[in-house]
């Protein structure tokens, strides 16, 4: 039996594609064992206790998941959501520029780390983030700003560099929320209990 060309690269494009049905796409170019360098990130950004870093050009599973992974993805490194008071706080996208670097030009597809802070390598499978959307305000962490329509991702943690601890703004906030708490257990006990009679 004669085989021509056409059968052959037909039988060999068939192959490969049943090969890959049973390999999962790759969801991160970097594990999440690797840890992001310093280098790459806010360090206590403001002198707010806080670091931050930009972790990709849509929001969290935005598109599938493992696109962006969640901020939980890498917890043991202290990355997380933003409560609501810290992301009052958050960078815009210019504080992401290095220092001694001119801000960038805004624009889509932004891949140059040289003058730029990013790590999309280590939360996806992009290699770039996109400034003119964070420079037109559309961020978010997956819980607070725009959480879908393609935002930038960000993500926060407690810096080391300020002893790991909240910064007052932080602790204001917690204050509050524990005087909220207590207050409402002082009125809770105010109230007259109610008693049974009996006929």
């Amino acid at each position: 039996m004669k085989l021509s060309w056409k059968r052959v690269l037909t039988a060999i494009t068939i192959a490969t594609a049943m090969a890959g049905l049973g390999t999962p796409a790759q969801a991160q170019v970097y594990n999440a064992a690797i840890a992001i360098p310093d280098s790459e990130v806010i360090l206590n950004f403001n002198n707010t206790g806080l670091d931050w870093v930009y972790a990709g050009p849509i929001a969290p599973n935005e598109f599938a998941p493992g696109n962006i992974q969640p901020a939980s993805y890498r917890a043991a490194e202290g990355w997380r959501v933003a409560t609501v008071a810290e992301w009052l706080l958050h960078p815009i996208w210019s504080d992401f520029t290095r220092a001694g670097f001119a801000n960038p030009s805004p624009s889509g597809g932004f891949s140059d780390h040289t003058s730029y802070r990013f790590t999309s390598e280590y939360w996806s499978n992009f290699g770039h983030v996109d400034l003119n959307d964070f420079a037109n305000g559309r961020v978010t962490d997956g819980v607070n700003g725009l959480t879908s329509g393609v935002p930038e991702t960000i993500y926060v943690r407690f810096s080391a560099l300020a002893g790991g601890v909240p910064e007052p703004a932080t602790w204001a906030m917690l204050l509050i929320g524990f005087g909220g708490v207590a207050g409402a257990m002082r009125s809770a006990k105010r109230r007259p209990s109610a008693t049974l009679a009996y006929a």
